[in-house]
């Protein structure tokens, strides 16, 4: 699971309306999936979003996922839609594992928070408790185009939340380092992945990544309550 999520996140950094939830059908369960406050729905009436949903929605398919709904700061998602911005820095996904589509979770919240530890600990070189020391740590040795997973950053009742991060060069020919929070959640008795990124400028980016993932997750189980 960790590799297939990890994949996800590097397929959607190459990325560089409305705000309305979007619907999505997982094996025959209808799915609301709200975008995040200040984010708005890339929708396939404009054009530029729907050749950027379907490029990605096809190389996600060759991870095994399929992306459900993706959205984007709705300031910057305007000025990419008229060409006044090359790029897109803070933007989210709601995903799910094809191979699972129409099963229900194998897994409960915690006992897959526990797998993702374990697979964690596989990667990474120092486990320290400490969140901030990890990235601290992890900022020192990263390279440019190259990710590093930073672990289990929280569990809840709603969901497992990990983090990445990654130095990319961008297709605007620039370098930027990207956080990327993703949580892990049963909707319905369907597995949703929920993806959020922005720039890290700091080691208190993946504390605020980490606090307005859990909101974005809160929102989503309570759409489909």
């Amino acid at each position: 699971m960790l590799l297939r999520l990890i994949c996800a996140a590097l397929v959607l950094a190459a990325v560089a309306s409305s705000a309305l939830a979007a619907e999505a059908n997982i094996g025959g369960v209808s799915i609301t999936l709200p975008p995040p406050g200040g984010f708005c729905e890339l929708s396939n009436s404009n054009e530029s979003d729907k050749h950027m949903t379907t490029m990605l929605g096809g190389l996600l398919e060759k991870s095994g996922n399929k992306l459900l709904a993706m959205s984007a700061d709705c300031r910057q998602l305007t000025e990419w839609q008229t060409r006044k911005r090359l790029l897109l820095d803070d933007y989210g996904q709601y995903q799910t594992q094809i191979a699972t589509m129409d099963k229900p979770p194998s897994e409960t919240i915690a006992e897959t928070c526990t797998t993702l530890r374990n697979e964690g600990n596989k990667i990474l070189a120092n486990q320290l408790p400490d969140i901030k020391k990890r990235v601290e740590a992890t900022m020192t040795n990263i390279k440019l185009n190259e990710t590093r997973f930073m672990g289990v950053l929280g569990e809840d009742n709603d969901a497992c939340y990990a983090g990445l991060i990654q130095k990319i060069h961008t297709e605007a020919n620039t370098d930027k380092t990207q956080i990327t929070a993703f949580a892990i959640s049963i909707v319905k008795n369907k597995s949703v992945f929920t993806y959020r990124f922005g720039l890290y400028r700091g080691p208190q980016s993946v504390d605020a990544m980490l606090r307005k993932i859990k909101i974005d997750v809160a929102a989503l189980i309570a759409a489909n309550k």
